[in-house]
């Protein structure tokens, strides 16, 4: 979209698009003065006063205080910021057989969080009805006012159709191209459906590590007692890709389970403190129990870890040699294991691909862990309300310059 078009644009419509740049800085910035978004998006101070007293109004932001005066003196420029009581958002992480749940405020902040365990039989309709249930328990638990709640993101373990809310193919369910959006009329909210890896990258734009950040790949490893899996989550000048079809980043490398994982290494059982009391009932161990082992001191349990680093950084090396993204983040319930991650699979990747790659990559966990895909589908909300509808200059990451409604 050019300059001349959106001077064609009615007035209206200009001001809906200055009012969402200007909250959209607000978000980016946490706090920002009056004055800088004048500098910044090159409108008329009295437009800027007029937009940040109706998005005031509309309880989007707050009155954060005074800035200092300039160097020449005159008036102290006022600060805002956005109210983070606002609104709400609710995500979902579906995986086989439980539900993780967060809600998020205005600003992104975490208000809450759960994980409930659920028969994994389910059918469509049977996922519909338990989705709807975790949500209006949601909403009970935490006192939300359904006015105040923008909407609902869920990540699910497959392939997502993320236009139609069509899942294409899951691990969760053995029907394949099954309406979810659509079994999910009864819920009076807006609703985005994405895959879990990507809602993840989507999330560390809004809960991130670093947000200087913008082209980076999120590993998703989830594994446990039968179940395995790795998903990549691409972010490229901070867009998150899909695919043609939807499957980008689904490389369906073979995972073996944490069972097998243990059979193989049983036979060292005997060094370990903890583990040597298991050697003849694996099927009693599942990621938790490893994870709590591991952080005691588990010298097994590490190298357990180790291994599994090991195979992220094998599956992942023909990726990160593709993309040449700046940072690789791992994350799921295993990034809880830092330090022993990171490094097997750096070397891992290191052996694999060439050392300019290697050596500009950084390699960092996600903070929330368990919680991270569900934090992501929230951002899926939050990331679509705040969307300016306007193309921003990629060189120099400023807006295009803003179009003042004629009078």
């Amino acid at each position: 979209m050019n300059h001349k078009k959106l001077i064609s644009f009615h007035a209206s419509v200009v001001k809906d698009i200055n009012e969402q740049l200007v909250l959209k800085l607000i978000q980016e910035h946490e706090i920002i003065s009056s004055s800088d978004l004048v500098k910044i998006t090159g409108m008329r101070p009295s437009t800027i006063f007029n937009i940040l007293k109706e998005l005031s109004v509309k309880s989007f932001i707050s009155f954060y205080g005074k800035g200092d005066s300039t160097k020449k003196g005159g008036k102290k420029p006022y600060i805002w910021t956005l109210n983070k009581d606002a609104a709400y958002v609710i995500g979902l992480d579906i995986e086989v057989g439980e539900i993780t749940s967060v809600v998020l405020d205005f600003s992104g902040g975490i208000i809450a969080k759960k994980n409930v365990k659920f028969y994994t039989g389910w059918n469509i309709n049977d996922l519909a009805e338990n989705i709807i249930k975790v949500v209006n328990d949601i909403i009970a638990i935490n006192n939300l006012d359904p006015d105040r709640i923008l909407g609902i993101g869920i990540a699910f373990a497959g392939i997502v159709d993320y236009h139609n809310g069509v899942v294409i193919m899951s691990s969760v369910l053995p029907q394949m191209n099954f309406p979810l959006l659509e079994k999910l009329n009864d819920l009076p909210f807006h609703i985005l459906i994405e895959n879990n890896a990507n809602a993840a990258a989507v999330g560390l734009k809004w809960n991130g590590n670093d947000k200087a950040k913008s082209n980076y790949l999120t590993i998703l490893v989830e594994i446990d007692k039968n179940v395995s899996g790795l998903g990549i989550g691409i972010v490229i000048n901070d867009e998150l890709y899909r695919g043609a079809s939807y499957s980008a980043g689904e490389l369906y490398p073979h995972m073996p389970t944490l069972m097998e994982i243990l059979s193989s290494i049983r036979s060292r059982f005997v060094e370990s403190e903890i583990l040597i009391n298991y050697s003849s009932s694996l099927e009693s161990i599942d990621i938790e129990f490893l994870l709590d082992a591991a952080r005691k001191g588990d010298k097994i349990a590490k190298l357990i870890f180790s291994m599994i680093g090991n195979i992220v950084g094998q599956t992942v090396a023909p990726a990160v040699a593709l993309f040449n993204p700046d940072t690789l983040i791992i994350t799921g319930v295993v990034s809880e294991l830092e330090d022993v991650l990171i490094d097997s699979v750096k070397k891992e990747i290191e052996m694999r691909v060439i050392s300019i790659t290697s050596n500009s990559l950084s390699i960092i966990v996600d903070k929330y862990h368990l919680y991270s895909v569900a934090i992501g589908a929230a951002s899926l909300i939050l990331e679509d309300f705040f969307r300016v509808p306007i193309s921003r200059l990629q060189k120099n990451n400023h807006f295009l310059p803003p179009v003042e409604p004629s009078v």
